[in-house]
């Protein structure tokens, strides 16, 4: 009889220790404290700076929140070129909604793909003298490739030579019209009059007049 309780205790205490551990695993297993609401950020474009937002939720209050965000060949800014970032609405998180932090981006030109962001929030409980904590996410930023393929170096345009120009055919040449009753025209093929030569006159050459016997 005494055997019969006691080992009935015991199966009773090992079950009430198995519920305890089971209820504990999902508590342990739960993020706690800010969380981004999606890892995946929205796209942009490669050489391009685009402000982007960051949701953050959290399960309990957070206080003095700052966030500061690096990244893998891109460029961060801050709002007010400062060297943090606070949420839209302060430096508060609760759990009644989720706050939003907003960053610049500048992704460096390449092919396009996905860069990795590391976002670092320091943040406290909200008690009195609470410490300082510190989580780091990894957030994944999709970048578009802002030149298509072809874009540089692609095929010229036709040209706009003009005719007589450096790049286009000369225009066809010309000669004026000859002189009437002159002589050649300088340089010119057309035919003319012999200069200085009157058709019957035989010029200086010709055969001289008799002397002065009449």
């Amino acid at each position: 009889m005494h055997v019969s309780r006691r080992i009935g205790a015991t199966v009773a205490l090992v079950t009430a220790a198995a519920g305890l551990v089971t209820a504990a695993s999902p508590a342990l297993a739960a993020p706690r404290g800010p969380q981004p609401v999606t890892t995946w950020l929205k796209p942009v474009r490669a050489g391009v700076p685009t402000w982007i937002d960051i949701a953050w939720r959290t399960d309990r209050p957070v206080c003095d929140a700052q966030v500061q965000v690096r990244g893998e060949h891109v460029r961060i800014q801050y709002p007010g070129n400062r060297r943090t970032a606070n949420f839209l609405k302060g430096s508060v998180l609760t759990p009644r909604r989720a706050e939003i932090t907003r960053v610049r981006v500048t992704p460096d030109n390449g092919p396009g793909g996905t860069a990795k962001l590391w976002a670092t929030m320091s943040y406290n409980d909200c008690g009195l003298r609470a410490p300082t904590q510190m989580r780091t996410v990894t957030l994944t930023l999709p970048v578009v490739r802002t030149t298509p393929p072809g874009g540089h170096g692609g095929p010229g345009g036709p040209g706009a030579g003009h005719p007589g120009g450096p790049t286009g055919p000369g225009a066809p040449g010309h000669n004026p019209p000859p002189q009437q009753g002159g002589g050649a025209h300088p340089g010119g093929s057309q035919p003319g009059s012999p200069g200085g030569h009157q058709q019957g006159d035989h010029g200086h050459g010709g055969p001289g007049q008799g002397g002065g016997h009449h």
